[in-house]
């Protein structure tokens, strides 16, 4: 016998469901005539493009937690490689361009264009002698060195080598007090005479001096005074330095005293040039 307290069936939400369901049909079928997509699809297609798009992300995040969980270690590991990478190519480069700034200066000392093979050797000044009278220095070849080797900078001559002995040796300076060079005037028929070191007094400290051999002697300020090759000391046409002013000697009316600014800068010998006499 059925209990007279049976919960009785509900037939509303089914009839909803089969009324909302003919009319989706309904919908869609009117919207694939008209060549549409129908409300119910778009509506799906939304909830459903949500749906994946949450996943998708949630996925990512779980991979990347992952990745970062199994793997985290190598890769903070292979982080540190390539800083450690970065900063040695840093300070290779930051090297590199020291020696490029640093051969710039040597070919300008030199005088070298960077083309063609170099004249002379070249070297480098290791050494100052502390005497103030002796003006000398040492200097460091590439090549074996030999007395009497001529050494300039690309402005002008600066001495010879006195003493040699491997790929060094002492160089006696034009400003040296006891040294002297036979020059001339580089002009037509211009004077000649001997150059040497000017006593480091008033405005003549670092110049040198030019007493022309005969008198009456034609040396003007702004004259250029070059090697003239007597003696076979020096060989001819090294620039030597400009004349900057003329004084009356004090021996002769006619005899006069030229004093010159070197070319060279005496003050700051780094690198130099050595020429070896006859090629």
């Amino acid at each position: 016998m059925r209990s007279l307290h049976a919960p009785q069936a509900r037939w509303e939400p089914v009839l909803a469901m089969v009324l909302l369901a003919a009319l989706l049909t309904i919908g869609q079928h009117r919207a694939r005539v008209a060549g549409e997509v129908s409300l119910g699809e778009r509506a799906a297609q939304r909830v459903v493009w949500a749906v994946e798009s949450v996943l998708v992300t949630l996925g990512s995040v779980v991979g990347n937690l992952k990745t970062a969980a199994l793997e985290g270690g190598a890769l903070a590991r292979e982080n540190e490689d390539l800083r450690r990478q970065v900063a040695d190519l840093q300070a290779e480069k930051n090297m590199l361009l020291g020696y490029y700034h640093e051969n710039k200066a040597l070919k300008a000392k030199l005088g070298w264009d960077g083309t063609g093979v170099p004249d002379g050797i070249p070297a480098r000044v290791i050494d100052w002698s502390s005497d103030p009278r002796r003006k000398r220095i040492t200097i460091e070849a590439s090549r074996e060195l030999e007395r009497g080797n001529i050494v300039r900078t690309a402005a002008g001559l600066i001495g010879r080598v006195i003493e040699a002995q491997g790929t060094r040796g002492v160089v006696v300076l034009l400003v040296d007090g006891d040294h002297a060079v036979a020059a001339r005037v580089l002009r037509q028929n211009g004077d000649q005479g001997i150059v040497y070191a000017a006593p480091p007094t008033g405005d003549a400290i670092g110049m040198l001096m030019l007493k022309v051999f005969e008198g009456p002697a034609d040396v003007r300020a702004g004259d250029v005074v070059v090697s003239s090759g007597m003696g076979g000391v020096y060989p001819a046409g090294l620039p030597i330095g400009v004349v900057q002013r003329v004084e009356r000697s004090a021996v002769g009316v006619s005899a006069i005293v030229a004093y010159l600014r070197p070319f060279a800068d005496f003050d700051h010998l780094d690198f130099v040039r050595v020429i070896r006499q006859g090629g």
